[in-house]
């Protein structure tokens, strides 16, 4: 009985698979080389190691990329990996001030786009730092999870996340038990989600250059977060639910009286004001996995 990877398809796919040890070798070289550049930031020697350690392993195929089966497979042992990456003594903030420094050296384009994105992973048990049930977007349903905000930096040339910051749900920043079990800082509050997406902007934003802020509606919903990037004059493109309430400004009203004003146009969701575009505005672009979608084209001024 023959199997499918007998088939001449199969086969040829398979002899693409195949890496030569130039090519591993090469890696290697390279990944060592990458290392270099942040053990500096990294003052004792043993950190230096864990930091080589934690690296390595997430660029491994195992399936959990987390501290322990890391240690497992590097034939360490479990706490100090996990006391190094969860309140090891370096400085977090310098290392990745110098990711975004190498990022600006590498890949910078004045054409590029600010991501920003929350990002949900799921937990089980409340040992972890800000971990609650609350909407978990990557299951989408409220589930037990950590919730982060990342800053994500695309250009011509590449594409790296640069910042990152957990929230810490209101719940969690106000239990004094939470916080010293899981070495919160005290000057850390509770933020809204797009509080920390506009920080991450005006911080580690600023030193990359760029042409346009982009979001999810998460943050387009925030209305004070556009209003806080039009005041920064930074052009941004945010999805926003679709019953967003909004007033066409390019149309107005007859006035209520004769000789009277032209009167602002009724307020209306997102929704029917896109219905009523005339079919000559819109546009099909491809999205992720190729999926085609519909778009209003020429808009964004």
């Amino acid at each position: 009985m023959s199997t499918i990877l007998e088939h001449p398809a199969a086969q040829a796919l398979l002899d693409q698979t195949d890496v030569a040890p130039q090519t591993v070798n090469s890696c290697f070289r390279r990944l060592t080389a990458f290392i270099q550049r942040y053990l500096p930031f990294f003052y004792r020697q043993e950190h230096r190691q864990h930091a080589d350690t934690i690296l390595r392993g997430k660029l491994t195929g195992l399936q959990r990329k987390t501290t322990e089966p890391i240690a497992t497979q590097a034939h360490q042992k479990r706490r100090p990996l996990q006391h190094f990456v969860g309140a090891g003594l370096w400085s977090d903030e310098a290392v990745t001030d110098e990711l975004r420094r190498h990022v600006h050296a590498e890949i910078a384009h004045p054409e590029a786009v600010l991501v920003l994105d929350p990002s949900a992973v799921a937990k089980k048990g409340n040992d972890s730092c800000g971990v609650q049930r609350q909407w978990c977007g990557s299951l989408g349903q409220v589930e037990n999870c950590q919730v982060g905000v990342f800053l994500g930096y695309a250009t011509p040339r590449g594409k790296a996340l640069v910042a990152a910051r957990l929230y810490l749900p209101p719940e969690r920043a106000a239990d004094p038990q939470h916080r010293q079990k899981t070495y919160v800082p005290k000057d850390i509050t509770y933020q809204e989600k797009w509080r920390i997406g506009l920080d991450l902007v005006r911080g580690p934003g600023r030193d990359l250059p760029h042409a346009w802020v982009v979001g999810d509606d998460e943050f387009g919903r925030a209305s004070e977060l556009r209003a806080q990037l039009r005041l920064d004059h930074e052009r941004y493109a945010l999805d926003v639910p679709c019953n967003t309430q909004i007033r066409d400004l390019s149309g107005r009203r007859p006035p209520s009286r004769p000789g009277g004003q032209s009167r602002l146009p009724e307020w209306e969701s997102v929704e029917a004001w896109a219905d009523r575009q005339p079919k000559k505005r819109w546009r099909y672009c491809m999205r992720s996995r190729g999926k085609p979608t519909k778009e209003l084209g020429k808009l964004i001024k």
